[in-house]
């Protein structure tokens, strides 16, 4: 997932998909957007869970056949280096789940992974392009402790940071944005001088014409990356205007070829902190489109052209207690806001539409552990690593 910048919260840790959602489920969220027009989903939509048993899933796709396919960052994985709290985990923990049928199937496992006493990060965006699967790998190599086993470390540069080609199960990566956005970081460092050099590739999709775009949680980058695999950084997307970073954690293509870029912002920031902001490529101006949100973990647009912002908890970030998020619809013709599924969902992260005006997320994506015996602690929830859910409102 994005790189949280606290160190106060420790995280840890085939049917068809028309079977599952009821819908004629495209191969990607462009065939979604281009279906016929469903009507505006409403504040009572209902709150379904459809998959569970996930190992911390993050992002989702129609995938092959129109099957749902998430990615899974795992649990902590085992060879770990210094002690106490900056103790660092590295392996292979990540995974790609077939969730068409309910019932999670492992379609990709052994992808890198890496605890770092805040959360588990690794596989997180996902897109479907040319009828193949495409995973982002979080972080770089350049970030690999040199206190790693040199046999381990040659395994982990393959992917830390990389963008990979799924290929029957095996994955091959056709970019390294992680590289290239550590690299701009040591060249910036007056941007961010207390967190750069860094780099933390999040979220991906698929751009028109061929090619991808990408956000970087950690350098706060847009990247696009062409058909052949060379990366281009489009823009920086500035701090908030009270100085928490920007953190950028999702990215969508509109109608319009204009790219929409939501952020979850630093520590501390407040309820109303978060923006979306729109690039658009002929110009390569960036603007902020909406704003007043709480903590954004995903976004797109849906089947009848509205725009959503999942919010991974709606006090702001750092969460007040436990993560309890939403998803807030945007009205393409007027602007108005509905909440969806207020109070039912549990540090949600990703977005994907579904033909017939459903959405789906990804619930409970993180290990978080109950602590209310604790004198200052007020959460109350006990979440696995393996508690992971996919839930369709609408």
């Amino acid at each position: 997932m994005w790189r949280l910048k606290t160190s106060r919260l420790l995280f840890a840790g085939v049917a068809a998909a028309t079977a599952l959602v009821g819908v004629g489920a495209g191969p990607s969220g462009q065939e979604a957007q281009a279906a016929a027009h469903p009507a505006h989903l409403t504040s009572n939509a209902p709150v379904t869970v459809v998959a569970s048993g996930l190992n911390s899933p993050r992002s989702l796709v129609w995938g092959p056949r129109g099957h749902l396919i998430v990615s899974e960052v795992g649990e902590a994985p085992p060879t770990c280096v210094g002690t106490g709290f900056p103790t660092r985990c590295f392996g292979f923990t990540g995974s790609l789940a077939d969730v068409s049928s309910g019932t999670p199937v492992r379609i990709v496992d052994g992808l890198a992974s890496n605890f770092n006493q805040e959360e588990v990060v690794g596989a997180n965006g996902l897109t479907y392009s040319d009828g193949h699967l495409y995973v982002l790998e979080t972080g770089s190599s350049q970030q690999i402790p040199a206190e790693i086993p040199a046999d381990l470390t040659q395994q982990l540069r393959k992917q830390y940071g990389a963008l990979l080609k799924v290929t029957g199960r095996s994955v091959k990566a056709v970019a390294n944005p992680g590289y290239v956005d550590y690299e701009w970081t040591l060249a910036n460092t007056d941007l961010n001088p207390e967190d750069f050099p860094e780099a933390n590739p999040y979220a991906v999709t698929t751009k028109p014409g061929g090619g991808f775009y990408l956000v970087d949680a950690a350098s706060n980058v847009l990247d696009s990356v062409d058909r052949w695999g060379n990366v281009h950084i489009l823009s920086y997307i500035p701090d908030t205007s009270t100085g928490p970073d920007a953190v950028p954690s999702c990215v969508a293509v509109g109608h319009d070829g204009s790219v929409y870029v939501g952020e979850i912002t630093g520590k501390p920031s407040s309820s109303t902190e978060a923006k979306v902001f729109k690039y658009n490529p002929r110009s390569g101006h960036l603007s902020v489109w909406q704003s007043g949100f709480s903590a954004i973990s995903g976004c797109g647009f849906g089947a009848n052209g509205d725009f959503y912002v999942t919010e991974f908890d709606t006090t702001g970030f750092l969460p007040t207690g436990d993560p309890i998020g939403d998803v807030v619809q945007i009205d393409h013709r007027t602007n108005a806001r509905t909440v969806l599924a207020s109070g039912k969902l549990f540090a949600p992260t990703g977005f994907l539409a579904g033909r017939d005006g459903a959405i789906y997320v990804a619930n409970k994506t993180m290990m978080w552990p109950a602590c209310d015996d604790a004198p200052a602690c007020t959460t109350a929830s006990d979440v696995t690593a393996h508690d992971g859910e996919i839930v369709r409102i609408g």
